[in-house]
């Protein structure tokens, strides 16, 4: 443990101190500034909503939550893609595992290191849009809704290190960081765009939507446009179940993708849950802490379940890879 902890205090001096920290930080903190800047905004717009819906209210395009959703695996991986082919490919792994540690320090060591960097841009992003809307909006939160916002670092958190040890095991299995790096893009434009495409195809051919399911009630009320007119539409019962199944469908697809789980999940944890009235249609039902957590904790489990899968293989693979000298 002491030498895998030594490898992560260097890794992380490293990190923090390389272009590419600085330059990820000021990006995070200027969309820091842009969502607490939208959110606070929206608040002020919607007086019942509460100082939490800085992270989730806007007025013109993403909130903090979408932000993570897109940008979160890029950044997680952007701190995994090369932890150890870049060394292989410097040939200093050789040179590293030359040392008296052991091989399993090197892996413990670099993943560490990545997620602690991870933890400090997440909790910092989270806490300087927190202290930004403050005074943009004259108050701040109260301690259930400090909470909350704590639960939501750490949900991030989580979020963010899942993506770093997908990283991390396309950073084994590919020798070279070009292939790595193709990887984590495919699996970010999967997860972030083409399974939301390919739900809403499955869901068309196994649920299909037949313009039959509209009834018209009265193509002479006045107040649907006059005789003739197109009349007042009603759903029936067939619409009605129709959009239900679709729409449970389509949830239960959506499921895999790491980036609808904390979407799902940090919605509920700062107030809000889906639900469905009668008519099957969606709305907004507010929730308490305690109810989000126990309404999305597999949500959670997963995540976490898949970042442990995901940094086991990482670490089996890595201990069974041969290095010969110069890699």
């Amino acid at each position: 443990m002491a030498g895998s902890l030594t490898i992560a205090e260097k890794e992380l001096k490293d990190q923090i101190g390389s272009t590419r920290f600085i330059a990820i930080f000021a990006l995070m903190v200027l969309l820091s500034v842009l969502a607490a800047y939208q959110g606070s905004d929206y608040i002020k717009s919607n007086t019942e909503a509460s100082f939490v819906y800085i992270f989730s209210g806007t007025q013109m395009s993403f909130s903090f939550i979408q932000i993570m959703v897109m940008f979160g695996p890029i950044l997680g991986m952007a701190f995994g893609f090369d932890a150890i082919n870049k060394e292989r490919t410097t040939g200093t792994l050789s040179m590293l595992l030359g040392q008296p540690i052991y091989r399993d320090s090197v892996i413990n060591g670099k993943f560490i290191a990545g997620a602690a960097s991870l933890a400090t841009l997440g909790i910092g992003t989270i806490a300087i849009t927190t202290g930004l809307a403050i005074p943009m909006l004259g108050y701040g939160p109260s301690l259930t809704e400090a909470l909350k916002i704590l639960t939501l670092a750490l949900l991030t958190v989580l979020y963010l290190v899942f993506w770093l040890s997908l990283g991390t095991l396309f950073s084994v299995v590919a020798k070279k960081t070009s292939t790595s790096i193709l990887f984590s893009i495919a699996t970010w434009m999967f997860f972030s765009i083409i399974l939301s495409i390919l739900a809403s195809a499955l869901v068309n051919i196994i649920v299909p939507m037949d313009t039959d399911m509209f009834i018209v009630s009265d193509t002479t009320d006045t107040e649907g446009g006059g005789p003739g007119g197109a009349g007042r539409f009603q759903m029936t019962d067939e619409f009605r179940e129709a959009m239900e199944r679709r729409t449970e469908l389509n949830n239960l697809i959506m499921k895999i993708s790491p980036t609808d789980l904390y979407s799902d999940t940090a919605g509920a944890i700062l107030g809000t849950a889906r639900g469905f009235n009668i008519g099957g249609m969606g709305f907004d039902r507010t929730v308490s802490l305690g109810e989000a957590l126990m309404n999305n904790w597999a949500n959670i489990v997963i995540l976490a379940v898949g970042l442990v899968v995901c940094f086991a293989a990482s670490y089996m693979l890595f201990l069974r890879t041969e290095i010969r000298p110069g890699d």
